[in-house]
């Protein structure tokens, strides 16, 4: 019985089973929060070496909300980038449009009629002669503008394609001046037939 006096209380702790407390109990060795105390460490003990045997615990809920946020975080960034996409071609056609109002020749409805093709249909605008020469010569351009059709200078036509690159333009081949010296001058082929 000595004996038992001179454990120390972590040993009987760690030695002791349920019986052996309940004896120490019985005697007054040990008290009620000492036998608590030390089947809780006991318990903690076994779960730390089930824990590390174990393999870890996979959270398939928290998997499952972590693939849905990052389908939702994709969706935005798709959703974002069309919306973008809408908004620069508005833009760009928001500049086109200003560049056309901005830049157009005048037409001149009893002036010559002026032919050209678009999408393999024959169109015609009325402008003055001196603006069908012009187009004839490369030096203006036809641009497909709300309902009709607006003349522009050449410039301003390449300005238009480089915005919005889905708009019609017409542009007849740059012609070079012809030398007045030419014998052939007079036997120019007419780029535009006026019917």
């Amino acid at each position: 019985m000595i004996l038992f006096f001179l454990l120390n209380i972590n040993t009987i702790n760690n030695v002791m089973s349920n019986p052996f407390q309940d004896q120490f109990l019985k005697l007054g060795l040990v008290d009620k929060k000492q036998v608590t105390k030390s089947k809780k460490v006991q318990h903690q003990k076994k779960k730390q070496k089930v824990a590390k045997n174990a393999a870890p615990v996979v959270d398939e809920n928290a998997l499952l909300a972590q693939e849905a946020q990052e389908k939702k975080r994709i969706r935005a960034q798709e959703l974002n980038r069309q919306r973008e996409e809408k908004l620069r071609k508005r833009e760009a056609m928001a500049a086109v449009k200003q560049i056309i109002t901005q830049n157009r020749i005048e037409k001149d409805k009893k002036g010559l009629a002026y032919h050209f093709t678009d999408d393999k249909k024959i169109q015609r605008i009325f402008v003055a002669k001196e603006v069908a020469d012009q187009l004839s010569k490369g030096r203006l351009g036809i641009v497909a503008f709300a309902a009709g059709y607006e003349v522009v200078n050449r410039a301003v036509i390449e300005k238009i394609e480089s915005l919005a690159t889905g708009t019609f333009v017409f542009i007849a081949e740059m012609t070079a001046d012809l030398d007045e010296e030419d014998p052939y001058a007079e036997y120019q082929i007419p780029d535009d037939l006026m019917w």
